[in-house]
C-alpha cells in the first residue's frame, strides 16, 4: 500500500487492490478449511472402517479415543459409559490423563462433565470449565478437571435408537473456543462410537449365549449318554438276578462296568456286599446325606468323595449304596447309580428274610387300628408276641415345617435306632431295644433332630416284654409328648420318670407304687431295715416349713437329732433333695405314702380304723413354699 502510494496510483485502484486481496485470504481460508474438514472426514471414514472389525469393546473404544484426540488436537480424551445399577457413569477408556482419569474410574453424572444449569439450555461445550457459572459443579468433577488441569472441555451424547449409552469428552489444558466444524466432527465420531458399542455389546451377548447353547448341548449329550449306561446296565443287572446271582454278584458286575469301588450298607451301617476299597464315612454325614439324596432323587455326595444312593423299597429303608470314582469314572457312571440300587433293593427285597426289615408291619398290628369316626372298623387280633428282651416305645413330632415323606425317611435313616417304625398323623412310633425309655427318647430326638433341622419332641415310655403293653406305652409316651408341650418344652426329650409327679399324672397306668420307691423308696426301706422314723421325720420337716428347730418341737426331740436325721436323709435322697422340684415330689410320694397305708387298713380291718396317730401338728398348716411350685422343665 505505501509503494502504491509512492507510485502515485489513485484511490479506485487502491481499493480493488484491497478488495482482491481480502477475496484472496478468504478464499485461501476456504480451501483450507474444506482440506481439513476432507481431511476429518477422511479421518472418519477410516474410523468407521477400523470400527467395521473390531469386536472387542476395550480396543473399539481406545480407537475412538485416540482419533477423538487427533481430529480436535486434544490433550485428554476419554469415553464414560452409563452405569443403570446407580445412575452414575464410569470411564471405559482414556488417553492423555496425567492422574488417575482411567479404565473404572467413576463420574457423579449420567451426562458426562459439561452439564448446564438450565436443562432448556443445552450445551456441548465450554472454553473455561471452572470458571463458566452456567455448568453445575460437583466436587468430584470440578477435582478431576483441576487435577488434569483442563479448561476447554467437549462432551458429545453416545445415543442409539434414543438410548443413552455415555459420552464422548475432549479436553484442553488451555483455554480455547470450539469451531462449528470440531463439534459436528466429534458429534459423527460420537455416532459412530455408539453404533459400534451396541454392536459389540449385541456381539457379546449372542457369543455368550452361543456358549451357553453349546455347554447345555454338551451336557445333554452327556446326559443322554449317561442314560444309555443306565439302560444297558439295569437289564443286565435284573437278569443277573433272574439268573440266581446275589449281592456279591451284582455289585462285581456293577464295578466292572462303572470302575470305582462299591460297597452295599444295610440301615444299621453293616455292608452287606463289597467290590473295591470306600473310604470310611462318617455316619451323622452320611444319615444327611442319604436323607437329602432320597428328598431329590439324585445321589449325594460326602466329603470323602463317595456317592451315596438310599435304597428303598416297600416304602422302607433298606440302606445305601455307597460308590467311590476313580480316575476312569465320569458323569454317566453317577448317573448309573440309582439302577444298581434299584436293582440291589429288588433283590433285598427277594431275600427278605437275610435283608428285610418286615417288623414295621408287626408294630403297626400291636399298636391296633387307626381312630376310625365311624366305629365301623373292626380291630385285628393282635399275633401272640413275646419279645426276647425288653423294649421301650418312643413317639417324635417334630416342631416345624416338613414334607411327611421326608420325615417317615428321616426316621428310617436314623442311624443306630435299629428297632420297628411307624409314622401315624404327623408324629413318629418307635419300638427300640432298650429298658431306659428316657436315654433312648434323647437318641431319638437328637439324631431325627440333626437329619430334619429341626426341634423333635421326644416322648418315652417302656419297659415292655409283651405285646399287650406296646399299644398302652405308646399311649402314654404320646401323653408325654404332649406334656412336654404343654411345658413349653418342645424339642426335648424325657419320659415319665423325668417328668417326676406329672409323670405319675399322665402314665397309662398311674405307677403310684414305682413314683413312691423311686422317690422316697431309700427312706422307706432305711425305716424297715433299722426300725426308725426318718419318714416321720421328713414329714414333720415339711410340716414345719423347713425348720427344723420348729420340725424338733413337733417330734419332741432335740435338734440336734432331727438335723441328724435329715443329714441321714440327705444321704439317702441326695443332696438336692430340698430343692423345689425334688421337694415338691417328696412330699407328694409322703402324702401318696400314707394314703395307701390308710387304704390298706381300711381292706385288713372289719370296722373303719381311726385316725393312726400321728405326731402332734399344729393348728395351722404351713405349706412348702416350694409346693406351688411346676417342676423344672427335664432336660
Amino acid at each position: 500500500m505505501h509503494q502504491a502510494h509512492r507510485d502515485g496510483v489513485d484511490q479506485a485502484t487502491l481499493d480493488r487492490v484491497l478488495t482482491a486481496k481480502r477475496l484472496a485470504l478468504e478464499l485461501r481460508e476456504i480451501v483450507g478449511r474444506r482440506g481439513q474438514r476432507q481431511a476429518e472426514l477422511v479421518a472418519l471414514v477410516d474410523t468407521a472402517r477400523d470400527l467395521a472389525g473390531v469386536t472387542n469393546l476395550e480396543a473399539g473404544l481406545q480407537l475412538v479415543v485416540r482419533r477423538s484426540q487427533l481430529l480436535v488436537a486434544g490433550d485428554v480424551a476419554f469415553v464414560s459409559l452409563v452405569d443403570e445399577a446407580d445412575g452414575g457413569s464410569y470411564v471405559a477408556s482414556a488417553v492423555g490423563a496425567a492422574t488417575a482419569l482411567a479404565t473404572g474410574y467413576r463420574l457423579p453424572w449420567r451426562d458426562g462433565l459439561v452439564v448446564p444449569v438450565a436443562a432448556r439450555e443445552p450445551r456441548a461445550w465450554t472454553a473455561d470449565h471452572l470458571a463458566d457459572e452456567r455448568l453445575e459443579r460437583h466436587p468430584a468433577v470440578d477435582g478431576l478437571v483441576r487435577a488434569e488441569g483442563l479448561h476447554a472441555v467437549l462432551s458429545v451424547a453416545l445415543s442409539v435408537a434414543g438410548r443413552h449409552l455415555g459420552n464422548l469428552h475432549v479436553g484442553h489444558r488451555q483455554i480455547r473456543h470450539f469451531a462449528p466444524d470440531e463439534v459436528a466432527s466429534v458429534r459423527l465420531l460420537a455416532d459412530l462410537a455408539a453404533t459400534a458399542v451396541e454392536r459389540i455389546r449385541l456381539h457379546d451377548d449372542t457369543w455368550a449365549e452361543l456358549k451357553h447353547a453349546q455347554q447345555e448341548a454338551a451336557r445333554a449329550r452327556a446326559e443322554l449318554n449317561a442314560v444309555r449306561t443306565a439302560y444297558s446296565l439295569h437289564p443286565e443287572l435284573v437278569q443277573l438276578i433272574l439268573d440266581g446271582g446275589e449281592l456279591d454278584d451284582l455289585v462285581g458286575s456293577a464295578v466292572r462296568r462303572l470302575g470305582g469301588a462299591l460297597h452295599v450298607r444295610d440301615r444299621a451301617g453293616s455292608v452287606l456286599a463289597a467290590a473295591g476299597d470306600v473310604p470310611a464315612p462318617n455316619e451323622r454325614e452320611l444319615a444327611r446325606v442319604r436323607l437329602k439324596a432320597h428328598s431329590t432323587g439324585r445321589p449325594g455326595r460326602l466329603t470323602t468323595g463317595s456317592w451315596v444312593v438310599p435304597l428303598a423299597a416297600r416304602g422302607g429303608d433298606l440302606g445305601c449304596v455307597l460308590f467311590h470314582a476313580d480316575e476312569t469314572s465320569d458323569h454317566e457312571q453317577i448317573v448309573a447309580l440309582p439302577a444298581v440300587a434299584q436293582t440291589a433293593a429288588l433283590l433285598m427285597t427277594r431275600n427278605t428274610g437275610a435283608y428285610g426289615q418286615p417288623g414295621d408291619r408287626l408294630l403297626e398290628d400291636l399298636l391296633g387300628p387307626r381312630p376310625d369316626p365311624d366305629h365301623t372298623r373292626k380291630r385285628r387280633r393282635r399275633p401272640p408276641v413275646e419279645f426276647d428282651r425288653s423294649h421301650v416305645v418312643v413317639v417324635a413330632r417334630p416342631e416345624g415345617a416338613t414334607s411327611p415323606r421326608v420325615f417317615e425317611r428321616a426316621v428310617s435313616v436314623a442311624h443306630g435306632l435299629n428297632g420297628m417304625k411307624v409314622v401315624r398323623d404327623g408324629h413318629a412310633v418307635l419300638l427300640l431295644p432298650g429298658d431306659d425309655p428316657g436315654a433312648r427318647a434323647r437318641d431319638v430326638s437328637r439324631e431325627l433332630g440333626g437329619l430334619l433341622g429341626l426341634p423333635v419332641t421326644v416322648g418315652g415310655a417302656g419297659p415292655v416284654r409283651t405285646a399287650d403293653s406296646v399299644d398302652r406305652a405308646y399311649q402314654e409316651a404320646a401323653r408325654c409328648v404332649d406334656a412336654l408341650n404343654a411345658l413349653d418344652a418342645k424339642g426335648r426329650a424325657a419320659c415319665t420318670r423325668d417328668l417326676g409327679f406329672l409323670g405319675l399324672l399322665v402314665a397309662g397306668g398311674h405307677d403310684v407304687t414305682g413314683f413312691i420307691d423311686r422317690v422316697i423308696g431309700p427312706v422307706l426301706s432305711y425305716d424297715a431295715r433299722r426300725l426308725t422314723n426318718l419318714r416321720q421325720t421328713l414329714q414333720a420337716y415339711f410340716d414345719s416349713a423347713g425348720s427344723r428347730t420348729r420340725a424338733a418341737e413337733l417330734l419332741h426331740l432335740h435338734p440336734n437329732t432331727v438335723s441328724r436325721r435329715l443329714d441321714r436323709i440327705s444321704g439317702l435322697l441326695g443332696r438336692d433333695w430340698q430343692q423345689p422340684d425334688r421337694a415338691l415330689d417328696t412330699q407328694l410320694a409322703l402324702r401318696l405314702h400314707r394314703i395307701r397305708g390308710l387304704l390298706r387298713q381300711e381292706r385288713d380291718l372289719p370296722d373303719p380304723p381311726q385316725e393312726p396317730d400321728q405326731p402332734a401338728r399344729p393348728t395351722r398348716r404351713h405349706r412348702p413354699t416350694s409346693a406351688g411350685r411346676a417342676p423344672r422343665t427335664p432336660g
